[in-house]
């Protein structure tokens, strides 16, 4: 019977933070319980690495031309069209202030 690690031990084990180890333990079904003890089996570390395991990416290839972006990282004329559409939401939302209310209250100086 394999002794179960603590998370302490396996992260360690496995050159990983503690809290990194629970998160993906936990999410994957791989933590022991018992009572407030938190442990985890050595041989199932393989296992919960392989679920972890990142897949390749396909390369994003949709065939058109990409367009280039600016130094801030946006597409050209993205930001011209963000302005476009808050203004055109503006004109179509109701107002939301009563009829007069916009004109700011008059401060009174005290003494």
């Amino acid at each position: 019977m394999p002794r179960l690690l603590t998370l302490d031990e396996a992260a360690a084990m496995l050159g990983i933070p503690k809290g990194s180890l629970k998160t993906a333990a936990e999410r994957h079904g791989f933590l022991v319980r018992m009572g407030r003890a938190v442990r985890i089996d050595p041989d199932t570390l393989g296992e919960l690495i392989e679920i972890c395991r990142d897949s390749a990416k396909d390369p994003a290839s949709t065939g058109a031309a990409t367009p280039a972006f600016t130094s801030s990282g946006t597409a050209p004329g993205s930001t011209q069209r963000a302005r476009e559409t808050a203004e055109r939401l503006k004109r179509l939302s109701p107002g939301t202030s009563r009829k007069g209310a916009a004109q700011p209250d008059q401060l009174h100086r005290i003494g």
